[in-house]
C-alpha cells in the first residue's frame, strides 16, 4: 500500500482526536506525553545517558507549513549518539494538546514550563525556520537559565523586508478567512490535498537523506508524525498558526540581537529555488535573501557564534546535511560557558 493510501486509510478509520490516537497506537520509541500547566506536550527524548547540556530541538515549517518534530527523524538519532536530546512539539502539533490560540510566541512561554518539568537547566536550543521566533523570545525572557547557546537553522529574519514579505500571502489570507475556514476544514475538504503534500514531502526527504546516514533515518517516526498532520485538528491548527504568524513576527521584530551567549546560524540557499520559480518577483526575493544573509551574519558575529553558509542546499537541510549541523552543535557545546 502506498503512503498516500495509508494516510487516507488512517483518516477514514477515524484517527480523529489525540485520545484515540494514543489508545490505538503504541507510541514511538522515546515518545511520551509530559504535562505542564494543565496542557500535554509530546516529547521525544533520546541519548538520555549523556551528561552535559541537553540539546532541545524546536521545529518550524517547510513550504507546506507543516511544522513538527517529524523534521528531526534523522537529526535527533544522529545527535543522540553524543548528547541528551529532546524534541518538543508545540501545542496543536503531534500528540500535544489542542489550543485555541497556537503561536510561536506562546511556545516561548510554554517551553519554560516544559523544561521545568524535565528539570533541565542547562540547554542548547536548536531551532529550525520559524521556531527561531520561539527560541530568541525564550532566550530574552530567561536570563537566569544556563543557556549554552543557540543554533538557528534558516531562521526567520526580524527585519522590515522579511516582515512585509511574510505577512503577505498566505499569512494574510489565513488571517482574513480563518473564521470561515475552520468549519470547512472540519468537513475534510482539505484532507486529500494534505495527503498529497505529505506524499510529496516523503519523496523529497527520501532524496535528501545521504546514503551514509540512511541507517540512522527513523522512517517509522517520520511516518507517525505525518499521520498526525493529516488529522482534522492538525489541519485546523496549521491554519490557526499561519493566521497568528503576523503577530509572532511583530513580537519578534521588537527584540534586539541576542548577545548573552553565542548564536550560530546555518543558512541554506533555498531562496534561490523560490527566485527561479518566481522570476516576476526576482527583485523583491533577492532583496529578501540578501537581508536575511546580512542579519544572520550580524547575529552570529555580535554574539560570538558561527555563521555557516551551505550552498546548493534544500530548506529541509536537517535531512540533507546532518554532518554540518552536528559540527555546529559540537562547536557550541564546546564553547566555554563563562566566556
Amino acid at each position: 500500500m502506498t503512503l498516500l493510501k495509508w494516510l487516507l486509510f488512517y483518516a477514514v478509520i477515524g484517527w480523529i482526536n489525540t485520545a484515540e490516537v494514543k489508545a490505538a497506537e503504541t507510541l514511538p520509541e522515546g515518545v511520551r506525553i509530559i504535562k505542564a500547566d494543565g496542557a500535554e506536550f509530546q516529547l521525544r527524548s533520546a541519548g538520555l545517558e549523556h551528561k552535559g547540556p541537553a540539546v532541545v530541538l524546536l521545529s518550524g515549517p517547510n513550504e507546506h507549513w507543516h511544522s513538527d518534530s517529524g523534521w528531526f527523524a534523522l537529526l535527533q538519532p544522529v545527535l543522540a549518539a553524543k548528547y541528551r536530546t529532546y524534541a518538543i512539539d508545540r501545542l496543536g502539533q503531534g500528540l500535544s494538546s489542542e489550543v485555541n490560540n497556537p503561536s510561536y510566541r506562546r511556545f516561548a512561554e510554554d517551553l519554560t514550563l516544559v523544561l521545568t518539568e524535565l528539570n533541565e537547566t542547562e540547554i542548547l536550543l536548536l531551532s529550525f525556520a520559524s521556531s527561531s521566533v520561539s527560541s530568541l523570545l525564550f532566550a530574552h525572557q530567561n536570563s537566569a537559565l544556563k543557556l549554552q547557546g543557540l543554533l538557528l537553522i534558516d531562521p526567520d529574519i526580524p527585519l522590515p523586508g522579511f516582515i512585509t514579505l511574510y505577512k503577505g500571502y498566505p499569512a494574510d489570507w489565513y488571517k482574513a478567512n480563518l473564521a470561515q475556514l475552520l468549519p470547512e476544514l472540519k468537513t475534510g475538504v482539505w484532507t486529500d490535498r494534505t495527503a498529497k503534500k505529505l506524499q510529496q514531502e516523503r519523496q523529497l526527504v527520501q532524496k535528501l537523506v545521504p546514503t551514509d546516514y540512511a541507517d540512522q533515518m527513523d522512517w517509522a517516526y517520520f511516518d507517525f508524525m505525518a499521520q498526525q498532520r493529516l488529522r482534522i485538528e492538525r489541519q485546523q491548527n496549521r491554519a490557526k498558526e499561519i493566521a497568528s504568524y503576523a503577530d509572532d513576527l511583530d513580537a519578534y521584530q521588537a527584540q534586539p540581537f541576542y548577545t548573552k551567549r553565542p548564536v550560530s546560524v546555518i543558512n541554506s540557499d533555498f531562496e534561490l529555488q523560490k527566485i527561479n520559480q518566481n522570476p516576476e518577483q526576482k527583485t523583491q526575493l533577492l532583496a529578501w535573501q540578501q537581508e536575511g544573509d546580512g542579519w544572520s551574519k550580524q547575529q552570529a558575529e555580535r554574539s560570538g557564534g558561527q555563521y555557516i553558509e551551505l550552498k546548493q542546499s534544500d530548506h529541509l537541510v536537517l535531512f540533507q546535511q546532518p554532518a554540518a549541523i552536528t559540527e555546529a552543535v559540537d562547536w557550541l557545546i564546546a564553547f566555554p560557558v563563562n566566556k
